[in-house]
Formats: C-alpha cells, sequence, structure tokens
C-alpha cells in the first residue's frame, strides 16, 4: 500500500503534544505500508532527522511558509472570508506549494494531511483517498480566547478599543476556522478528531475518533508518598497561547494562595518556554526549566500535576503522561475534557484559584485519596490511552477508507 503523509511541522523529536501525535500515526501508518512523508520544519530548530526506528519510503522537508506582512495579504484576507488569518498569511509563499507538486508520485491509496491548514497551503489537492487530522477544532479555541478577553477589565477609552477590536478579530478567526474545517471534511474521504466531544462538535457525517495515547512506560516514575513542602508541575510548551494563560494564572493566583496553606510549595513550568515564561522565574518558589530532553526527569520530582487551562480542545496528553507514570492530576474541566475520567475518581477538577488550591491540598492531606486516583487513573490509562488504542483506530480507518472512499463527502 501507498501512503502519503503531510505534517506541518516536522514531527521529530516529538516535544510537543501535536508533534507526538502525528509522529505517532506515521509510525502507525509505516507498519501499513510505503509512506512517502513530505514535512514542513522550522529553520530555527534543529535540523529534520528521522529515528533509526522510523522506515520511510521517500522523504522531503521545505522551509515552513513565510508570514506575509504587507498590506496586500492583509487587504485578501479581511475581503476573502473563510481562510483564517495565520492561514491566509502564508498563502503568498510559493516555496512549500512547488516543493510538494516536485515531490508527490500519485495517486496514493491513502493520503494522511496533519492539519487543515497544511491541507489549504498545498493547494488541497486530490492525490487519492484522504485524511485529514483536526488535531484541535480551532474554531473553539478562538471563540474561547474572544469570550475570555471580553471578561478582562480595560480601564481607559484606548484599553476598551483595543479589547474590542481584539474580541472581534478572534470571532472572526473562529467563523474562518469554522468554515476551512466544514471544508476539509466535505473535501476529504474522513476526518479525525481526538474526541467524542470535538466529533459531536464538528458534527461530520464522516468523522472518526483517534484519540491522543502515550506509550506505556517500562517503569512508572511517580512516588507513592507525598512530598513536604510539595513540587507542582505543569508541563507544557508555553509557546502556545492557552499553555502560557495558564501558567500566569498558576503562577500570579493560583501558588500565593496555594503558599499560604503549604508554606514552601515550589512551581515548577516544563517545556518549550517563551520571554513571557521566563519572566515568571522566582527560584526556588518558581521554576521554569525551557525545553527539557525527558519529561519523566520532572514527573519523578512531582507531587502533583497541574493543568490549569481556561480554553483549548482536543485533549491532552501531558494528563496521559502523568496517568501512565502514576503522578495524581488536578485539572480544569476544560484542561480534562474529551478524555474519559471522572472527577474524584481519576483526578480532581477544579475551575477557581481557590478550588486548585484545596485539590492540591486534599492530596497532600490524604494518601488514601492520593493512592486510589493514581491506580484507578493508571487502570484507564491501560484500558484506552495507551499507544496500541491508537493504532486499533487508524487501523480502522485505513481499512473503512479502502472498503468505502467517499462517505459523506
Amino acid at each position: 500500500m501507498r501512503i502519503l503523509a503531510v505534517a506541518d511541522f516536522f514531527p521529530w523529536p516529538a516535544t510537543k503534544g501535536g508533534l507526538l501525535r502525528v509522529s505517532r500515526n506515521i509510525e502507525i501508518l509505516a507498519r501499513l505500508g510505503e509512506v512517502d512523508l513530505f514535512s514542513l520544519y522550522d529553520v530555527s530548530g534543529p535540523a529534520p532527522q528521522v529515528p533509526d526506528s522510523i522506515r520511510l519510503h521517500r522523504l522531503a522537508v521545505t522551509p515552513y511558509p513565510a508570514v506575509s506582512a504587507g498590506l496586500r495579504s492583509k487587504a485578501s484576507w479581511v475581503t476573502h472570508r473563510g481562510v483564517p488569518a495565520s492561514v491566509a498569511l502564508r498563502m503568498s509563499d510559493p516555496t512549500p506549494r512547488r516543493a510538494f507538486d516536485a515531490f508527490v508520485e500519485g495517486p496514493y491509496d491513502v493520503v494522511w494531511w496533519s492539519t487543515a491548514g497544511v491541507w489549504h497551503w498545498l493547494g488541497r489537492p486530490d492525490l487519492g483517498p484522504s485524511v485529514i487530522d483536526l488535531i484541535d477544532l480551532e474554531d473553539v479555541k478562538a471563540r474561547q480566547a474572544a469570550d475570555r478577553l471580553r471578561r478582562l477589565p480595560a480601564p481607559g477609552v484606548r484599553a476598551l478599543a483595543d479589547r474590542t477590536v481584539g474580541e472581534a478579530r478572534l470571532r472572526l478567526d473562529a467563523v474562518d476556522w469554522g468554515h476551512l474545517q466544514q471544508a476539509a471534511a466535505q473535501a476529504a474521504d474522513r476526518v479525525v478528531v481526538c474526541s467524542v466531544d470535538d466529533a459531536t462538535r464538528l458534527g461530520a457525517v464522516n468523522v472518526e475518533v483517534v484519540p491522543n495515547t502515550y506509550a506505556a512506560p517500562a517503569r512508572a516514575v511517580g512516588r507513592a508518598a507525598a512530598g513536604s513542602p510539595p513540587t507542582v508541575l505543569f508541563p507544557a510548551s508555553f509557546d502556545y497561547w492557552p499553555n502560557a494563560e495558564g501558567a500566569r494564572w498558576l503562577v500570579e493566583e493560583i501558588a500565593p494562595a496555594l503558599r499560604l496553606v503549604l508554606p514552601g510549595t515550589v512551581i515548577r513550568l516544563a517545556g518549550q518556554s517563551t520571554p513571557g515564561t521566563e519572566a515568571s522565574a522566582d527560584p526556588p518558589d518558581v521554576v521554569v526549566t525551557g525545553l527539557v530532553a525527558d519529561m519523566t526527569d520532572e514527573l519523578a520530582r512531582a507531587d502533583v500535576v497541574v493543568v490549569p487551562l481556561r480554553s483549548g480542545s482536543g485533549t491532552r496528553l501531558k494528563i496521559l503522561e502523568a496517568m501512565a507514570h502514576g503522578v495524581p492530576v488536578v485539572s480544569t474541566t476544560i484542561g480534562a475534557e474529551g478524555l474519559d475520567v471522572q472527577d474524584g475518581v481519576h483526578l480532581l477538577v477544579a475551575d477557581t484559584a481557590e478550588a486548585m488550591v484545596a485539590a492540591v491540598e486534599r492530596l497532600q492531606d490524604d494518601p488514601g485519596l492520593r493512592a486510589r486516583l493514581v491506580a484507578n487513573a493508571r487502570a484507564r490509562f491501560d484500558e484506552g490511552y495507551e499507544d496500541r488504542a491508537a493504532a486499533d483506530r487508524i487501523h480502522d480507518v485505513v481499512d473503512s477508507l479502502r472498503r468505502d472512499p467517499g462517505r459523506g463527502r
């Protein structure tokens, strides 16, 4: 079977949630047939290199499309609705499209696109039965961001005007993302999402759920007993705005209240950082690690993983990682959304700073609760979120695609 996989970022090293999903999907597809991989990559990052364990038939990489900041490009986005700004402003760079056209040798038995954005950048080609992965529903995230911006204080006329314009742009972007996602669903033979929640939101007849998963570790590194004072870990890529916003909430509101009841609490922000995240560092109380080679080292020293997200779509691999390693989790409702987990059974859910503090305190004071959550979480992980679950679903999608291409187009 000939398979074309197209990735909007080079999948390795898989240091972020989206890259983990893309790299895992390509690895699974490579077991099903000969994979031609075409990938964009960030020239400011490491040189693209495929792990020895991944066998590809052919490979091509090309720089991520440059953003055009010219007035003509911005005017084109304003007057041509249906394409989000972040996608439209890269359309003026013809380099990826030319490289792609020179690389492909269609038709293929299966074409697997990592996002709707890269499918649009490369001309929405029809090269065989196709699958488009909607890792997150971007319209959902844009509406959540607009709602949060609307609730922020705006002292003064200028601040109010800036907030109003920002909210309007986000709501327009949400509409455009909705149009692009629906266009992808109509053009592709299948679209895949991370969860039943996102499948329901999308509402397409050809949508399939391929869950985010995590490779079961040979040894769980979580500690049975909580340390004193506790170490609270937020593992994330902080160049992703929902994570950056969550980190600010954790450092500025949750952590000070937490230290009143648990003096000496250490907050660790582990993952790709930004100048804004690095500015919040205040060792030893707040430690910003930057990109870490192996998150298991951070999980081994953590007493609890917190997921203070107030916006987002898809599902959080950071929760699955903690579940696999036996580290208890405290998350907002949005942070845990899409996962088959229950408050008080597999993790603790808290949507305010006060509730977050109370949940961490409970895990420190109640060893029985801590042990039950860890055991239940690992059992749920083994049932539905270990990598074999994704492999089974991808096999099902490919099989159904070959038996019944075009369903819902």
